[in-house]
């Protein structure tokens, strides 16, 4: 959080109680099961160039597909087929399905704490930090 505040220039915008506060609650979100289980299976990810090469494969079958589809048009049964055996190798990959799990949890999980940081600000939490819109 460190790191990230003096990148984007805004570790001046809080005061040293309030940096240890959110230092503090980074620290203690990093330990809840979720966000560990996450962070665990995303350096695992991150080490396995397997698992890696598993993600890329899929990704050209799947924007041809999409592609198709987007156009209207039927995709062809060798699409539909390198697009399932794309997936079958994701599925068969243990590193790739534990960091799908994870991400998963993680993202039900977030939202709770969220909440609860709404609650004890009194107002919504995400809206606030959300990126500033325009007219």
């Amino acid at each position: 959080l460190r790191r990230l505040l003096r990148l984007t220039g805004e570790d001046t915008m809080l005061s040293t109680e309030l940096r240890d506060a959110a230092l503090a609650f980074s620290h203690a979100l990093r330990e809840a099961p979720a966000v560990a289980e996450y962070v665990a299976a995303s350096t695992a990810l991150a080490e396995d160039p397997s698992a890696q090469q598993v993600m890329v494969a899929l990704q050209g079958p799947q924007a041809s597909y999409l592609r198709t589809q987007q156009a209207g048009l039927t995709p062809s049964q060798e699409q539909v087929d390198q697009l399932r055996r794309s997936q079958a190798a994701v599925r068969a990959n243990e590193v790739l399905m534990n960091h799908l799990r994870a991400t998963n949890t993680v993202k039900k999980f977030l939202p709770v704490a969220a909440r609860e940081v709404s609650a004890a600000l009194g107002a919504d939490y995400a809206s606030l930090i959300a990126p500033p819109s325009s007219c």
